[in-house]
Order: C-alpha cells, then structure tokens, then sequence
C-alpha cells in the first residue's frame, strides 16, 4: 500500500536547481547554420555580456597575445556574414582570459563532444578516472579467478 502525501509538508528540494559544472550559452541563442556560425554568435555574445566595450576588449587582447587586435577584428570575428574571418583558438583564448567567460570554447568543442570545465574540478576528473580504472581491474580480476576456478 502507498503512502499518502502530506499536503501540508513542504518539499524543500521542489525548487533546488544546482549551478551548472558547464558553462554554456543557452542553445536558441547560438543556433546557426554552421559551426562557424555558431562560434561568431558565442564570441558576440561574450564582448556583449562582458560589460566590456569591444575597444577595451581589444586593447585587453592585444596585451595577452602580444599582436595587434582591432575592434574591426573583433566586429568581423562576432560577424557570421564574414564566416571566413573565424576567431583564432590563440585570440579565441584571449577573449576568454579577458572577458573570464569561456562558454565560446564550449560552443566550439560541442561538435566534437569536448567541454571546457573549470580547473578546480580537475581533481574530482583524475579521481572519477581512477574510480573507473579500478572498477575495470576489478572485473578483469574476478573474471581471471572464475577461469582459473573453472579450470582447475
């Protein structure tokens, strides 16, 4: 027999949404029809939400990567009519050192099936792969003494 539910008790969990591990630009606002596409949306996305007008945010780049970029670059580069002029993986890193956003990285690397994930989860990473390497040793052993068990 089922329990019934108490109307009057409150569910303190109903409403927990934990911050995502991942960021990522919601999916309707880089829909395009090429990854290209996708990218120039994410990189005008981040100069906007950056609070950054997009001439800071070029002199801020052309410090970390020690070449000249312009706003002309970054206007061309947030462009999708100018899919030709795609945003480098070296001043792609700049615009997310600078803006301390790296959703773009993750709009990019979806197609391969790659995230980008904060540096203090690294650890958490390592060990869940360790986790994963002794459940395998495990099976490979029990299934090593069955054998010899089998076979004896």
């Amino acid at each position: 027999m089922a329990r019934k539910r108490d109307p009057f008790t409150v569910d303190l969990f109903s409403n927990l949404k934990p911050e995502p591990v991942v960021d990522r630009f919601d999916e309707e606002d880089v829909k395009a029809w090429s990854v290209a596409g996708r990218l120039a949306k994410a990189v005008a996305l981040t100069m906007e939400m950056s609070g950054k007008s997009r001439e800071e945010i070029a002199s801020e780049m052309t410090e970390v990567t020690k070449t000249n970029v312009s706003k002309a670059m970054l206007d061309a580069y947030a462009s999708q009519a100018r899919e030709q002029h795609s945003i480098s993986a070296l001043r792609l890193a700049a615009l997310a050192i600078v803006t301390g956003d790296a959703r773009a990285f993750n709009t990019l690397l979806e197609e391969a099936g790659l995230i980008v994930v904060p540096r203090k989860y690294e650890a958490l990473l390592r060990r869940e792969r360790a986790r994963e390497l002794l459940e395998k040793l495990e099976r490979e052993e029990k299934a090593a003494d069955a054998e010899w068990r089998a076979n004896r």
